[in-house]
């Protein structure tokens, strides 16, 4: 699509406490080789949309880690551009770190480009969305901002603390609130946007005279509030909003149903791209039992694994064994030593303490690089 840019929003990611106090969301590990981004990422470039800037608040070494420049990642995606933009001015000032102040301190990617329509998309909400039909909507609607919403049954349970929507019988916004978890149902936005890029230009120009602090969710609720009609269209199909640590560890054991993933994430008509790792496929010893798992290449199984998620070049020895666990890559556990409940973060090693376990609701964390 060449008339369309898209930012991807870093700002509003969610803090999962230990797991993202070293990295941002959007570079975490999901799934044993993928990080959050790649599902944004993915999402667009399936979509046609090829011009894409990233809005770093922090972290951004994580970032630049796993995007590496700007040809390697994109060797899989195929995207035509894509740009990292960081507010310098607000990395020493962190009141003043927003999104709205990053596209101002780069302004340059909305107007080099020519865009016509710019898409504004978060990572912390794992889903399937094909922007070519949420922008052919939005064009029929003849309004000049859009918001993606999904409508959940189990509001009371999940999406706490992300914004909700009324919508009328024409398809308008009608006013946001939070989600509390008071009530079952709601239209929970996805925090994806879809602006005029004239209309979001003549809005930036005026902010610094509203409010240097305003966020882009800020200026959407106040374009409801005050100016224009804002359109919602409709997501449906599988949604997960990754907002503690919790969720984290929740949605991707449900993804280890197989049904699950390829019914409802994966399917043969959309793929979801990230780096490239050149490394062997899993190896399996004689000994191995491994049951209800997702490995990712380069593992090397002598023991046990059941309900566990592995990351690249994981070694479990004989004699070890893993269970509802989640680990990054690098990672060795050793003869002798049972994880259960936990989360291992990259480059650790598991050798000396034989039980290495925490609770279903409460695992344990192994920090990064360190020796148990």
């Amino acid at each position: 699509m060449k008339n369309v840019v898209a930012l991807v929003n870093l700002h509003n990611s969610p803090n999962l406490g230990i797991l993202t106090a070293s990295r941002p969301l959007a570079s975490t590990t999901f799934l044993g080789r993928y990080t959050f981004i790649d599902f944004a990422l993915s999402n667009l470039t399936n979509s046609g949309i090829d011009n894409i800037g990233i809005l770093v608040k922090n972290q951004s070494r994580s970032i630049i880690k796993h995007l590496g420049s700007e040809s390697t990642y994109l060797k899989n995606p195929k995207t035509g551009f894509q740009s990292l933009f960081i507010n310098e001015y607000g990395i020493n000032n962190p009141l003043f770190n927003t999104d709205v102040n990053n596209i101002l301190a780069n302004d340059w990617f909305l107007y080099d480009k020519n865009a016509k329509y710019i898409v504004i998309v978060p990572c912390q909400f794992v889903c399937k969305i094909d922007f070519s039909k949420i922008l052919q909507e939005h064009i029929e609607s003849n309004k000049v901002v859009s918001v993606v919403y999904h409508e959940t049954s189990h509001a009371d349970t999940r999406f706490i603390n992300c914004d909700t929507l009324v919508v009328d019988a024409l398809g308008n916004v009608q006013k946001f609130d939070v989600n509390m978890g008071e009530q079952e149902k709601a239209y929970i936005s996805l925090e994806t946007y879809i602006f005029n890029a004239d209309y979001l230009r003549e809005i930036l120009s005026k902010i610094p005279d509203i409010s240097s602090l305003f966020t882009l969710k800020d200026i959407v609720h106040f374009i409801v509030n005050y100016k224009e009609k804002v359109h919602a269209i409709r997501h449906s199909g599988y949604c997960r909003y990754y907002g503690s640590l919790k969720d984290y560890m929740d949605y991707s054991f449900e993804l280890l149903d197989k049904d699950n993933l390829s019914s409802n994430l994966f399917t043969e008509d959309w793929k979801y791209y990230t780096t490239t790792h050149n490394s062997t496929p899993v190896l399996y010893g004689q000994n191995a039992i491994v049951k209800n798992s997702l490995l990712a290449n380069g593992c090397r199984i002598n023991g046990e694994v059941n309900h566990s998620i592995l990351a690249r070049n994981v070694i479990i020895e004989e004699g070890a064994s893993v269970s509802d666990s989640i680990i990054f890559t690098d990672t060795i556990v050793k003869k002798g030593c049972h994880v259960k409940h936990a989360i291992i973060d990259k480059h650790c090693l598991i050798k000396n303490k034989e039980e290495v376990s925490g609770e279903k609701d409460n695992p344990i964390y192994i920090p990064q690089g360190a020796n148990i």
